[in-house]
């Protein structure tokens, strides 16, 4: 592919466009699902989901090794047009693992039967049994996330496409036809339903490619893993991480009630304007990965993957912002009102993971995994002293304070890391936008702070129209330069 073709903005807008667009899809599902869970469970129950699911989390990240990463590298590197043998192989290595790792989770179900139950929940009740019947979803997770990664490592976009958003929508109708008959009783079964429903269908799209085959007992398939294994330690200590700080979060909202308002809010925080960025590791993360090397090459798509996807998202995050009150009351019950300002105040941290991703991608593109480590326990420490210092003081509010801060700070520290170690320059024309940007945003976050809809509304509309207008013609005069 001609380089200059590859990295340009017609390329990049294609592929957000495309991943865009089922991630719409699959929001749509994951809204219904949402909706469905907030009228019959309510924020205690949201809550209560929101920590089982930390709970696999946890178990998941001590034992999956970085595998999922690491195999989605090793089997890109097969050139699958000419070598599906060599392909069966390394799925089968993969399977083999994934096997293994999918047993050991059911071990560390029991271990956090026995302990976390008490670290999780504060009402007294050790949720001992509760824990243990996570364990089919803890055995099948390792397994999806196998199949996944021969999928994406193979390259067959459309098949992810297509199976991601047929689990949405199984999820969708596991939960339809579970909460409204069994309430809260019924949150285990429908964890356990969705992750079967996933399973499966990546399963289906899967086997047709390569008939599915683990060799348990085979010293090599076993020897030919410990690569992955190597490699993938620095992911998994990261998920780890999380994982922990997620549970360190919880532990420091105490209230289950809150915790579920806030999984609620950070979702619509992080995942719905994620769908702008569903391209980076599927078309951007293989791009970079190919010109890490040459540093005017890397600079160029590093500095063009920022540029279209803070132009596209600023506008994006002001009517986000905007429209909270009523996306809150659409998607979910007015219970869930109490976290239309923290959403609000956290505009700042959707706006800069535009820029914070792409530069992310470059440690891991280089193979650096430790460096990647490193910056990312830098991300959780700072999260977890912010939302300690601020929720103490402002409560939820104080959360969507706290994530707008730390996001400015990582894109100062990811920049600041990326021009020492990798060279990485960002523009004199990004950094201007990115200030343009950043301004336009905490206005429309003063905005919706403190005034009536009429000022918000009468001012913020204006003010949003002028930065789709900006951005309109800011991308399409790059179109046209590269033409």
């Amino acid at each position: 592919m001609n380089d200059k073709k590859h990295t340009s903005t017609s390329h990049i807008l294609t592929y957000i466009g495309l991943f865009g667009s089922v991630e719409v899809l699959k929001k749509l599902a994951d809204i219904a699902r949402g909706k469905i869970t907030a009228y019959f469970l309510g924020p205690f129950g949201a809550g209560m989901i929101a920590i089982y699911q930390n709970v696999l989390d946890v178990v998941n990240a001590c034992t999956n090794i970085g595998l999922e990463t690491a195999s989605i590298q090793r089997m890109s590197e097969i050139d699958t047009t000419e070598r599906m043998d060599a392909a069966a192989d390394m799925a089968r290595v993969i399977r083999t693992w994934s096997m293994a790792v999918a047993c050991l989770n059911i071990l560390g179900c029991i271990v956090a039967s026995m302990w976390f139950g008490s670290v999780f929940f504060s009402d007294g009740h050790s949720h001992t049994t509760e824990i243990l019947m996570l364990a089919p979803t803890a055995f099948l997770f390792p397994i999806t996330a196998g199949e996944c990664a021969i999928l994406k490592g193979m390259q067959r976009l459309k098949r992810v496409a297509m199976v991601e958003l047929l689990s949405a929508i199984g999820a969708v109708a596991c939960t339809l036809g579970v909460y409204p008959w069994l309430g809260l009783d019924g949150i285990i079964l429908t964890l356990n339903l969705c992750i079967a429903v996933a399973a499966i269908a990546h399963l289906a799209f899967s086997v047709q490619i390569l008939p599915y085959r683990i060799a348990m007992f085979s010293a090599d398939t076993w020897k030919r893993g410990i690569p992955l294994l190597k490699f993938g330690i620095p992911y998994a200590v990261t998920a780890i991480m999380g994982a922990v700080t997620t549970t360190l979060l919880y532990k420091i909202i105490t209230s289950t009630h809150e915790v579920g308002l806030y999984k609620i809010g950070y979702t619509l925080i992080i995942a719905y304007i994620g769908m702008i960025f569903s391209s980076n590791s599927t078309d951007y993360f293989p791009r970079l990965t190919s010109v890490c090397h040459d540093t005017e090459r890397k600079n160029e798509t590093v500095n063009k993957q920022i540029r279209v996807s803070f132009t596209v998202t600023t506008p994006l995050v002001m009517l986000f912002l905007l429209a909270m009150p009523a996306i809150v009351v659409a998607l979910f019950t007015r219970e869930f009102l109490p976290i239309v300002n923290m959403c609000i105040l956290a505009g700042l941290f959707q706006l800069h993971r535009s820029v914070a991703l792409p530069l992310e991608y470059v440690s891991l593109a280089h193979g650096h995994s430790w460096m990647f480590l490193i910056l990312e326990g830098i991300y959780n420490v700072l999260i977890i002293g912010s939302v300690y210092v601020c929720y103490g003081r402002w409560g939820l509010n104080g959360i969507g304070i706290a994530l707008s801060v730390i996001g400015i700070i990582n894109t100062l520290i990811l920049w600041l890391v990326n021009r020492l170690v990798y060279s990485v320059r960002i523009s004199y024309a990004n950094l201007t936008n990115i200030a343009f940007g950043t301004v336009l945003v905490l206005t429309t976050i003063l905005l919706c702070i403190g005034h009536s809809a009429a000022v918000r509304l009468g001012a913020g509309i204006p003010l949003t129209m002028l930065s789709a207008l900006y951005s309109y013609r800011t991308i399409r005069k790059d179109i046209r330069n590269e033409k």
